[in-house]
């Protein structure tokens, strides 16, 4: 099922859809990480190539699906004022409106708890966070104070959602809102 015709593959955005969109499914079963790019593809009626013509690879299309749910780099968009500068109480507040979705947040905590545990796309969902969320804070605030920004959000994350620790899930949405907010400044 190779397309062996020169140039761009016919239905492009279908195929690029449905690659994404199954994913996406996948993704939110947990079975993600153990699904093939041959297993995607033939799943939507796709040759497997336009995984990698699409995506980049498997692991790029991992990235996307994930971040249809999570979106990174649309909470660091919309954390943005009416001058276009960074500000953090709406970071922090895009933050936990993400992790405490009732649909995401669940699927958000097992996902982090795969790729902590050496899932294989974690690389690839690294560079994705270093480009789309790493990367502008430390343009908007420098690299000292980006590398304090994404440790306490990565400790909060991971010490509320993931690790559900007591001294972090005992906190109400608005007072983990605010300790989050204190942390990135």
């Amino acid at each position: 099922m190779v397309n062996k015709r020169p140039g761009r593959p016919r239905g492009v955005a279908s195929a690029h859809d449905r690659l994404l969109y199954a994913a996406q499914a996948h993704f939110e079963r947990g079975d993600l990480a153990n699904v093939s790019s041959r297993d995607l593809a033939a799943e939507v009626g796709v040759s497997h190539t336009l995984v990698n013509y699409h995506f980049g690879s498997r692991d790029g299309l991992i990235a996307a699906a994930v971040a249809l749910r999570a979106a990174p780099h649309d909470v660091i968009a919309l954390s943005r004022d009416s001058r276009g500068h960074m500000d953090l109480a709406r970071l922090a507040h895009g933050i936990l409106a993400v992790w405490e979705h009732p649909e995401h947040g669940a699927h958000l905590a097992h996902f982090a708890r795969r790729l902590a545990s050496g899932d294989a796309s974690a690389a690839t969902i690294g560079s994705y966070l270093q480009n789309s969320v790493y990367e502008p804070l430390s343009d908007e605030f420098g690299r000292e104070h980006a590398h304090r920004i994404a440790t306490a959000i990565v400790g909060f994350l991971f010490g509320r959602y993931v690790l559900a620790l007591p001294m972090f899930t005992a906190l109400s949405r608005a007072d983990a809102g605010q300790l989050l907010l204190s942390m990135l400044r």
